[in-house]
């Protein structure tokens, strides 16, 4: 069993080293081969998931930023008793500013995050609306068994 795996290997290895590449097809498919020097530029990154993910972080971001906000300011003492009951003590207070600083902070990283992935999102949009700008027309045969001619693609 062993001698015949390494035969068909070994076979197969060098039927594929022998074989001719297949001619060029659709120069936008996988694996086609191009000329010498030739070099294609792929399509950019659309940015679509970053600037979905920055325009979801960003406004939580500052939502949770002003709750902080508001919790620091209502944990105040001059407010702290009106607003949370006359039995709440002066370290339950400060224990609530903490709470309210770390809400400020927390938004605050997260509306940075949100705000650096939606401008990175739509760097990413502009580059490849231009892309699409300048390849705007694909001109490609088609070849299959009920089908031969050739196909128009337009971008935009």
């Amino acid at each position: 069993m062993m001698v015949s795996t390494t035969g068909l290997v070994a076979l197969a290895t060098a039927l594929a080293l022998a074989a001719p590449p297949p001619p060029p097809s659709d120069p936008e498919a996988l694996g086609g081969y191009y000329a010498f020097g030739e070099n294609r530029e792929r399509e950019p990154v659309d940015g679509h998931e970053k600037v979905v993910t920055g325009s979801i972080i960003l406004p939580l971001g500052l939502l949770r930023t002003g709750f902080g906000a508001a919790m620091y300011v209502m944990a105040m003492p001059q407010y702290c008793n009106r607003v949370y009951g006359s039995n709440a003590s002066d370290q339950t207070c400060r224990g609530l500013q903490v709470y309210g600083l770390v809400g400020v902070g927390m938004g605050g990283l997260m509306a940075v995050t949100g705000a650096v992935f939606l401008a990175w999102g739509l760097t990413q949009r502009s580059r490849h609306h231009r892309w699409m700008r300048e390849h705007g027309l694909a001109v490609a045969p088609m070849m299959s068994r009920e089908v031969r001619g050739l196909s128009f693609g337009f971008r935009f």
